[in-house]
């Protein structure tokens, strides 16, 4: 885990709190669909997690296997799928609620509102955006080594 004070650019692994399922990309296509998996190869489950410069919290989230930024529609809402695109997307990575040790709650910065979540619990399933801060909404994030 990592100190939420130095969550710099770097690559990192997303993990579900609930699940420990991991954030990896469907297929290899350009513009894929996001969702968790229990286990992959270190090229699907990497991110690089690029600081916007001046913005507090402020991040574009890009595969470290494919460079496409996960990204949703836009205007945001919930249910919407999270996917990978060319274009570089900002979101919200911000510390949970105090007491809730090294959990984040990733948000698109157009819309606070809504967090990143997953449909079911199964390996497989599409990462999408919730409006429920209490619907499996917690993320670990944690520092990968080349």
């Amino acid at each position: 885990m990592i100190d939420q004070a130095t969550l710099q650019t770097a690559t990192y692994s997303i993990r579900h709190i609930a699940t420990g399922q991991y954030v990896a990309l469907k297929d290899a296509k350009r513009t894929s669909t996001l969702i968790v998996l229990q286990d992959s190869h270190f090229e699907n489950l990497a991110w690089v997690l690029d600081k916007l410069t001046g913005l507090e919290d402020t991040y574009y989230v890009r595969s470290f296997l494919q460079n496409t930024f996960a990204r949703t529609e836009e205007p945001p809402t919930a249910g919407a799928e999270i996917v990978s695109g060319t274009e570089s997307y900002p979101w919200f990575i911000r510390p949970a609620a105090s007491g809730f040790g090294d959990f984040y709650l990733i948000s698109p910065c157009s819309d606070p509102s809504l967090y990143w979540t997953i449909v079911k619990t199964r390996d497989g399933t599409n990462a999408i955006l919730t409006n429920n801060p209490q619907h499996h909404v917690y993320w670990q994030i944690v520092k990968m080594s080349a």
